[in-house]
């Protein structure tokens, strides 16, 4: 990409994480997640252009030992089950086919299976673009993607490093009031991830990784969807915002990048990878520096996944929830538990919940916290703020709801329950000081980050 100067503003290089917004978002400046959607009535739109046609006919009545049409039923319980599998496990091939042979077993679907198997045939293509085979090149390509339902034009650049971007800046020489100037006109976003990730089937190492049964892409396409979250905020903001904002708020730009872009991965990975993005900020939640924006946005994600989940327990069956309040760190100890101890078996509709959370807050909240200049709205009229030195008091406010809600769902026996002779004592999460070392037990609740 040819440029006079590069224009250095800064290679954002980390585990993976990295920012965006989404195509919601009305910004006309920049000074400046949401519960999930109940199926919208008939008549009214529904959540990810889901098809609300009338499907209130129930399936036929119940068995009895003579009724013809028992094997019929349990022929079209047997398909529902496996197109929700194969849906659930990113088998696409068998969700085109299964999803095109289920319709001869409509009648015996009831209302919830029929909304279930409109959903799936929906979306299911979005996770599996016809460009993404382009995001394995082992030579730089320019591609044409979708973001937030936008156009996006990526710019990628194969190396070994997990995920970054780099911003040039092109400037061209203009005659402006008679006097030829240097103009800054484009910024130019190159993006990289390890190209040997995408769809890899080779398995993740930790223990997480082998409960969830990961896979390596399924982190491939997490780090993907990040890193062209930079590109796309970056491209959609005014040029002139985009500089003030990199020049001038430096910091607050960096939490905010790296916030949404973990939102962008929510929303845009596939069903198998989609809690990967939380279970990956786990390594570092145990080195907690909250002056860090990986840091902070992994937290702030997480009180958005928690606050959710203490509101609808009812609704995340699969999000457990630790045996007693935490001594210390009591919402960011909690986001831990949650996060390292989720079923693996978890629903179709927790999936399409953790989904529409994103894009719930995107909707409602997107533009509102970037005006805020970081601060969020969360359920129960509690909020988050990225920076951390205008979070002190929330985080007060924060920590006592999640003590006072835990203690109700551990009595109601919500939460989990310790075995004989276990304890629940964790550690305070802090950064590491200078000189020491972070030793990860190979027992951990954890995902390996391949470096």
């Amino acid at each position: 990409m040819a440029s006079d100067t590069v224009y250095s503003l800064r290679v954002l290089v980390h585990v993976i994480f990295a920012g965006l917004l989404s195509a919601v978002l009305l910004i006309p400046s920049v000074t400046a997640w949401g519960q999930a959607t109940q199926p919208a009535p008939s008549g009214q739109s529904a959540p990810d252009g889901e098809d609300t046609a009338d499907t209130s006919d129930a399936p036929e009545a119940a068995d009895t030992p003579d009724d013809p049409m028992a094997d019929l039923r349990k022929q079209a319980g047997q398909a529902y089950e496996d197109l929700v599998k194969s849906y659930l496990t990113n088998d696409w091939d068998a969700v085109k086919e299964q999803a095109r042979m289920i319709r001869r077993h409509q009648r015996f679907l009831d209302r919830d299976q029929r909304r279930d198997v409109m959903y799936i045939q929906k979306n299911y293509k979005d996770f599996s673009p016809k460009w993404w085979y382009k995001c394995a090149s082992s030579s730089n390509i320019s591609f044409k993607a979708r973001l937030w339902n936008r156009p996006l034009m990526a710019n990628y650049v194969p190396t070994r490093q997990l995920g970054a971007q780099a911003v040039q800046a092109v400037y061209e020489v203009r005659q402006i009031r008679g006097v030829r100037r240097r103009v800054l006109v484009r910024l130019n976003v190159l993006l990289t991830w390890k190209p040997n990730l995408i769809d890899s089937p080779q398995p993740g190492a930790g223990k997480l990784a082998e409960i969830h049964g990961m896979r390596l892409g399924d982190l491939g396409e997490v780090i993907v969807w990040h890193e062209m979250g930079h590109s796309y905020i970056t491209n959609y903001l005014p040029l002139n915002h985009v500089v003030e904002l990199y020049n001038d708020h430096a910091m607050l730009f960096s939490h905010l990048q790296e916030f949404y872009a973990d939102i962008t991965a929510l929303y845009h990975a596939s069903p198998r990878a989609r809690r990967v993005t939380l279970m990956l900020r786990l390594e570092g939640m145990d080195r907690y520096d909250e002056s860090e924006q990986h840091a902070r946005a992994s937290h702030a994600l997480g009180a958005l996944v928690l606050h959710e989940v203490l509101a609808n327990p009812d609704d995340w069956p699969s999000f457990h929830l630790p045996p007693a309040v935490p001594k210390q760190q009591v919402e960011l100890n909690t986001i831990i538990y949650m996060y390292e101890h989720m079923d693996p078996n978890w629903s179709l509709a927790e999936a399409r919940a953790l989904r529409e959370l994103a894009q719930s807050f995107i909707k409602r909240s997107g533009e509102k916290t970037l005006r805020a200049r970081g601060v969020l709205p969360l359920p129960d009229k509690l909020s988050f703020s990225l920076m951390a030195g205008q979070d002190h008091k929330r985080q007060a406010q924060r920590d006592e709801h999640v003590t006072q809600r835990l203690e109700s769902l551990i009595a109601s026996g919500r939460a989990d329950k310790l075995e004989e002779g276990e304890t629940y004592d964790p550690p305070v999460r802090r950064a590491l000081r200078d000189g020491e070392e972070y030793h990860l037990d190979p027992e951990a609740l954890r995902i390996d980050i391949p470096m």
